[in-house]
């Protein structure tokens, strides 16, 4: 019997730390969820709120290459949004990175549905915040795992693309949570979309100060006391800023 209820703990202790980088849903949103990652989608704005998953070291190692096949999301009607980007000026800028869903064939895929898409400007995406993204998966790499909610900040004053009007944010935003017993620690970051040559550091905020600018409650199942403490720092010596090379095994 104590094996069965020990077997029963550590089943629903997994589901509680696998939904960990799920922010707190508000009554007007809904979380769809994929094998790589969970998306909030918002379709007044024809983009998600945000974008979340788990990272972990061996995730970090590629095994299959970008596909590059952008597509509607099955499970969101309304997110085939080919005919808005093209000729737009603007990347299909990932939420969640392709890099960080080459572990498999199908998460690879499915970082490439539109629903997991925003229009960055090309020296955004392929510049800072290609930047952010490796120095995530270093981080990965270090620290063994972490959880990361991404997405775009929306407001009054955002231009529109395509058929569909979807919005061109202009800023976005990316928070980490390292959640090792006795190590545990937290970075945000809030980005404006645009080319920059300023380091990743210029750009780190609290975690609540994302939160006062998106309107969203980050990693709500941590314990209420090490939650308010981690969100109000800025802690950026407590990360390590040096690169490490990523293993990648192409098929």
């Amino acid at each position: 019997m104590r094996i069965i209820q020990l077997s029963v703990f550590l089943f629903i202790n997994s589901i509680v730390l696998s939904q960990l980088e799920i922010p707190k849903l508000r009554e007007k949103d809904s979380a769809i969820h994929h094998i790589g990652y969970s998306v909030s989608y918002n379709l007044s704005f024809r983009q998600a709120n945000w974008v979340a998953y788990q990272l972990t070291k061996s995730e970090t190692s590629n095994l299959f290459e970008r596909e590059n096949k952008f597509v509607a999301d099955p499970l969101i009607p309304g997110t085939d949004l080919s005919l808005d980007y093209e000729k737009s000026g603007y990347d299909r800028g990932h939420l969640a990175p392709a890099a960080d869903m080459g572990y498999s064939k199908i998460t690879m895929a499915e970082s490439f549905y539109y629903s997991n898409m925003s229009p960055q400007v090309p020296g955004f995406n392929r510049g800072i915040w290609k930047q952010l993204e490796e120095q995530t998966r270093n981080w990965a790499i270090e620290y063994d795992s972490l959880y990361i909610v991404v997405g775009p900040i929306f407001s009054d004053s955002m231009k529109v693309i395509g058929p569909h009007q979807v919005a061109v944010p202009n800023s976005y935003y990316k928070v980490i949570l390292d959640n090792h017993k006795g190590q545990e620690k937290m970075i945000g970051f809030v980005m404006n979309n645009e080319s920059s040559k300023n380091s990743l550091q210029s750009f780190v905020v609290s975690v609540d100060s994302v939160e006062v600018l998106t309107g969203f409650d980050f990693f709500p199942l941590l314990e209420d006391s090490l939650e308010t403490k981690l969100e109000s720092l800025v802690l950026i010596n407590a990360w390590n800023w040096k690169f490490v090379k990523t293993v990648k095994k192409k098929k």
